[in-house]
């Protein structure tokens, strides 16, 4: 499941969706601050939503969480071994945008939710993600609420990059995987299985400019294999082909028959956490079951 602005969206491991309404900026992502306007109506939706969802064998036991990417704060680091994952640690505990830093006992303990170290020990590169306990027990808490024992919590960009990375086809592949959401964007370079560079940025709506120069700046040193998925990726795939930057593939968010449209970076987050608690998720179905209309 994952809370999005205005909406929440639940995912069956068999293909089956749903999206519940919520209302407008009801979630407000922050690494810091409560996250949910109502932790009480948030839980209601997880229940109202896995009632419209349930399975004949009674509905669900477990839950992987999605959590909105600005919930947690990122970065990556070069380096090898437990001294730079806690030097990593140190360094977003201190970078993290806010007046009011929690102090290390305020700070999720699971660190390591957002940990990833790509690359061979040689030359390895960590990505690391923090963010608030109470940031994440709202969530948490909100699954729970409905009988749901959660398996796994990661950002939602965070969610994709592991098996991006093990999908290069040699080690001096260097690929550029542009992440589109409708207000921010995410961008990771890799070269082979080793990530090079992380970075989230700021878009004002769908505005396809901002991305499509970050796409030109990263490949600037050398020719990548480009993949633009999300809101807005056909748009943005125009403009970066106007400046000479190859294309490898672009998926948008997709309407069908009228129902809202998901973004491929939604589904594919919730598929990666489903298969890595063991589940091996369908195609998402076209039609939800339900959208709540309230």
């Amino acid at each position: 499941m994952t809370f999005r602005r205005d909406h929440l969206m639940i995912r069956a491991g068999d293909g089956r969706w749903v999206r519940w309404r919520l209302p407008a900026d009801f979630v407000a992502p922050s690494p810091t601050e409560p996250n949910l306007a109502s932790s009480v109506e948030a839980a209601r939706a997880v229940q109202a939503a896995l009632r419209a969802l349930a399975a004949p064998n009674g509905g669900f036991r477990d839950a992987v969480i999605a959590l909105p990417d600005r919930a947690a704060h990122a970065g990556l680091s070069e380096g090898a071994g437990s001294g730079a994952v806690r030097r990593l640690r140190s360094e977003l505990v201190r970078g993290l945008a806010t007046t009011s830093a929690p102090s290390p006992s305020e700070l999720d303990g699971r660190f390591r939710f957002g940990t990833l170290a790509s690359g061979s020990l040689g030359r390895r590169s960590v990505l690391g993600a923090v963010t608030g306990s109470p940031v994440a027990r709202q969530y948490e808490a909100a699954a729970e609420a409905a009988g749901l024992r959660v398996r796994w919590v990661d950002a939602t960009s965070l969610a994709l990059l592991p098996e991006w990375l093990a999908r290069a086809a040699d080690k001096s592949d260097r690929r550029l995987l542009l992440l589109l959401h409708r207000r921010h964007f995410v961008l990771a370079t890799a070269t082979g299985g080793r990530l090079s560079g992380f970075r989230m940025k700021l878009r004002a709506a769908l505005d396809p400019d901002p991305p499509a120069l970050a796409i030109r700046r990263a490949t600037e040193s050398g020719r990548h294999g480009v993949s633009i998925l999300g809101d807005g990726a056909a748009a943005v795939a125009e403009v970066a082909r106007s400046m000479a930057s190859a294309t490898v593939e672009a998926r948008d968010a997709e309407e069908d028959g009228g129902t809202p449209a998901v973004s491929p970076v939604t589904d594919g987050a919730l598929a990666a956490l489903l298969r890595r608690v063991g589940e091996r998720p369908a195609p998402l179905k076209p039609t939800p079951v339900a959208i709540s209309e309230t």
